[in-house]
């Protein structure tokens, strides 16, 4: 349970988006890449986080789109705020409230499609055993901390990253200099 809330949390917290959204005016405006990243690089043509969480395991990442000659400094960028969400004092009660009330709304909506619902009952059957109340996720997400947040980055650092490119990638910076950046976590 604990992976999976922070995860999702983090996931929201971290938000992004693109520098054009069809999702309408106001989507996702509030997130770390969107306030650090889309509005501060015009390079950097879209920027987001993703998780997927498994039973005992799970996958936190983030993707950027950038034309070639930005390349080297988007991923530069996108190190700094991984970094960023690891190290204590750098994301406020403010954003992890925010998230947290985001990540919770959406939980809550998509509760009300059948289809999501019995998808939700068979992925907790599985991971679980057994179907846990909405109340027990809800109080769960409520009470994840700046802490619980920081240590659970932390945690996601200290893993080998994985890193894959896409189209013109001679000025993507090589493997070991972007793993290199993490290895205080390790």
């Amino acid at each position: 349970m604990f992976m999976r809330n922070n995860n999702n949390i983090l996931k929201t917290l971290m938000g992004g988006g693109g520098s054009f959204s069809s999702g309408g005016p106001g989507k996702g405006m509030h997130s770390r890449l969107y306030l650090r990243v889309l509005t501060k690089y015009h390079d950097v043509q879209s920027f987001s986080a993703f998780s997927n969480v498994y039973d005992s395991t799970g996958l936190f990442g983030i993707y950027l789109t950038t034309p070639p000659d930005f390349v080297a400094k988007a991923v530069d960028v996108a190190v700094q705020e991984l970094i960023a969400i690891a190290t204590p004092g750098q994301v406020t009660e403010v954003e992890l409230t925010r998230a947290k009330n985001s990540t919770i709304s959406s939980v809550l909506m998509n509760l009300e499609s059948r289809v999501i619902v019995a998808e939700d009952i068979g992925r907790q059957l599985l991971t679980y055993g057994s179907r846990k109340p909405i109340d027990h996720f809800l109080q769960c997400m409520e009470e994840l901390t700046l802490d619980d947040i920081t240590a659970f980055a932390k945690m996601l650092l200290s893993s080998q990253p994985t890193m894959a490119s896409y189209g013109d990638v001679d000025k993507v910076p090589p493997y070991e200099f972007v793993s290199k950046r993490f290895q205080r976590f390790r």
